[in-house]
């Protein structure tokens, strides 16, 4: 336990938490480690881990009158009535045993203000800041509480009387000009922070006001001159003030003039150098960024926050490789936080690995409720596995101020089209618009009209979007499926035509370009605008569609060898599948096999991948129960997809498992009929003994595709009772 204190004293709160825990192993009927243990998990920011501990202290020793009072202050978090007045009992009793804790007063004030009793909260708060001005920021809370009621009079009244009632207390002045500012009020603010400055000229939170009073007001000498006062302070999170504040108003040129002032005035401070990198990175300035990190991490190359800077900057350029070393040096340094599960994540998403992926994500939220982030991505990969519910569930969990930013509306709003909850979705698309027309507001606003019939209504929202975002895929192809259904089918190619030309260095206009030149039977079209693609990054997606064009083209080499270069520099899941396909057809053994493995290495959890691998093993290599395992993994992946159904069903077939096969097989029918369901089928039946419906299946595959492969295949059913 000394140990401990020695250890959350210089804030290395890990290695405390480890000792409090041994010292609670040693002594399980002693609530004393982890009550304290309770105690560094608020200090370390822990506040649920920290709950749970003094809850447990509770039931250890149910009179612990620390515990108590720690718990009574969470529930102030409450808004409730009996749960307020149950608070006041444990904060009263704390008073009664440590009376000079201004904090504790404060905190009974607070309780009292929540409860509607306004002149003994303030009497509470004035004793308490009596005993310790800090515990002013209690009242603060107060103060937050009444203007969040619109109770803005009660706000001013509280923040004037306090001031009044301690005329030489700084904090009360700088809590009252708080209060005026937030109000509008400059003249009272201006005249407060005056006179809080005069009873402690380097009083921080009276500086910072004037600063932002003096950035307001464009005295940019007399901010510079209140930056130099704060740089004076000792604490280091104050030397980046001014700097912050240009930041925030956009100002960014003069934001890294201040940073590069202060760093030579503090010695090129490491933690001043990271924050610098941060407000760059958010600035999306990545080049001055990677430049700043660079430059820390030459001399510091384990520099926790240095390297999740870098990690992110990788990332956003596309270098999965580089960021997951960054992320294994972290995690060598026992870095464990909710920022670096969700980075984490984002390279698992951009190797295609959503099981991964989602883990990672569930792991930030579980150390970071409130990084919205990784709540939105969870929510959209549960969207894409049919689990629309569970992700409204997901979004429905955010702190209420996340619930207000637009990312989250639009998420949330996805979710309910997923879900086909069309009403409800109208109505928050609209009140979407209503705030701000954007083109992801815009694109939803469509696909609620084509629901409804609203073709022309659709076409204009969704016009609107494009023109906006030209380069989105998802509008894109909304747009172009409400004009194919309006007959302006070629219109709509003219458009996108026009905006790749209009927008040259927008890949996805010049991909799109190529995939509807493709579908009119325009193949050199198609290869120009694929070309066009590649150039301006597009290289995956270029080369594998050109390869496609090849390979119709009856140019079977051409296109291994284009897609064989392409993995040299781009390894990927699409351009192996397709080398695999390509094997196969040249009989090349187990090459095929290779190719398919890389691609499920590459992702996980590509069910194409898995399904075509099975095919081949029980097909073309008589490995029956390796051939069963990857169409049982594709399947457990995407259990109602009819696709995965029907091979999982012909694999079994294949393997003999006969009674296996057919219940898959009439199953993928159902959910989608096609020519090879139906001659899969025809064998299915045959092998039941059912003659009749395997006949019925047979001339439904005929029907529909009579030059398939796979009708020869069970053709030799009715001629020799197998198929070979």
């Amino acid at each position: 336990m000394e140990r401990a204190r020695q250890d959350a004293a210089a804030r290395n709160y890990d290695k405390a938490v480890i000792e409090l825990k041994v010292a609670s192993q040693n002594m399980p009927k002693d609530p004393e480690p982890v009550y304290r243990l309770g105690m560094t998990y608020l200090s370390a920011g822990s506040g649920r881990l920290a709950l749970a501990a003094f809850q447990k202290v509770i039931t250890l020793d149910p009179k612990h009158q620390g515990a108590r009072y720690q718990l009574a202050l969470f529930r102030l978090g409450s808004s409730k009535k009996e749960i307020l007045e149950e608070a006041r009992q444990p904060i009263s009793e704390w008073i009664a045993g440590h009376p000079n804790d201004g904090e504790a007063i404060a905190y009974l004030g607070l309780a009292e203000a929540k409860l509607g009793n306004k002149a003994e909260a303030t009497r509470l708060f004035e004793e308490g800041a009596m005993k310790d001005t800090g515990s002013l920021h209690v009242a603060g809370m107060a103060i937050a509480v009444y203007t969040a009621r619109g109770d803005v009079d009660s706000a001013k009244e509280v923040a004037r009387d306090l001031a009044e009632r301690l005329p030489n207390s700084a904090e009360a002045a700088t809590l009252r000009a708080q209060v005026a500012l937030a109000v509008k009020d400059t003249d009272e603010a201006d005249a407060e922070i005056s006179r809080a400055l005069a009873l402690k000229p380097d009083f921080q939170p009276a500086l910072v006001l004037r600063l932002r009073r003096e950035m307001m007001k464009g005295e940019s000498g007399d901010a510079e001159g209140t930056t130099r006062q704060l740089s004076q302070l000792p604490e280091k999170r104050l030397w980046g003030a001014y700097a912050r504040i240009l930041f925030s108003e956009n100002r960014i040129d003069r934001g890294i003039a201040e940073y590069e002032r202060a760093l030579k005035e503090h010695d090129n401070d490491i933690q001043l150098r990271n924050e610098y990198a941060s407000m760059l990175l958010v600035a999306e300035r990545r080049k001055e960024a990677e430049s700043v990190v660079a430059e820390t991490l030459a001399k510091k190359p384990k520099d926790v926050d240095a390297l999740m800077v870098r990690t992110i900057l990788e990332i956003d350029r596309g270098d999965p490789d580089a960021a997951a070393a960054d992320v294994k040096t972290l995690r060598d340094l026992k870095v464990a936080s909710a920022q670096l599960s969700y980075q984490e994540s984002r390279i698992f998403a951009m190797r295609g690995d959503v099981i991964h992926e989602g883990d990672l994500l569930a792991d930030a939220l579980k150390r970071g409720r409130r990084l919205l982030g990784a709540r939105l991505e969870l929510s959209r990969l549960l969207v894409g596995a049919g689990k629309a519910k569970e992700a409204l569930g997901l979004l429905d969990q955010a702190p209420g101020p996340l619930k207000r930013t637009t990312e989250y509306i639009y998420y949330r709003n996805m979710a309910l089209l997923a879900a086909g909850d069309w009403d409800q979705a109208r109505i928050s698309v609209d009140n979407a618009l209503a705030l701000a027309r954007t083109p992801g507001f815009l694109y939803q606003d469509g696909l609620v009209r084509i629901q409804s019939g609203d073709l022309a209504g659709a076409r204009k929202s969704l016009e609107a979007a494009f023109q906006q975002t030209p380069g989105d895929l998802a509008t894109l192809k909304a747009l172009g499926d409400v004009m194919r259904r309006q007959g302006a089918f070629a219109e709509y190619v003219s458009m996108v035509k026009d905006a790749a030309a209009k927008n040259g260095n927008v890949a996805v206009l010049q991909y799109a370009t190529g995939r509807l030149l493709e579908e009119q039977g325009d193949a050199s079209g198609a290869r120009r605008a694929f070309e066009a693609a590649k150039t301006d990054g597009d290289v995956v997606d270029a080369d594998n569609d050109i390869a496609m064009l090849d390979l119709r083209a009856g140019a079977t080499d051409k296109a291994r060898e284009r897609l064989l270069n392409l993995i040299k520099d781009h390894d990927n899941a699409r351009a192996r599948i397709s080398l695999a396909e390509i094997e196969t057809q040249r009989g090349s053994g187990d090459l095929p096999v290779q190719h398919y493995l890389k691609a499920i290495q590459l992702e996980p959890a590509n069910g194409m991948a898995m399904e075509n691998l099975a095919v081949y093993l029980a097909a073309s290599q008589k490995k029956y129960d390796d051939a069963v395992l990857w169409a049982q993994k594709a399947l457990a992946l995407q259990p109602n997809d009819p696709t995965a159904q029907d091979t999982a069903g012909w694999t079994y077939y294949l393997s003999g498992k006969y009674d296996l096969a057919l219940p898959l097989l009439e199953k993928s029918a159902r959910l989608f009929d096609r020519p090879l369901v139906h001659y899969h089928l025809t064998a299915g039946f045959f092998k039941a003994g059912d003659p009749r419906r395997a006949k019925r299946e047979y001339e439904a595959g005929l029907k529909e595709d009579p030059n398939s492969p796979a009708k020869a295949l069970v053709a030799r059913l009715f001629e020799t009772g197998k198929l070979e």
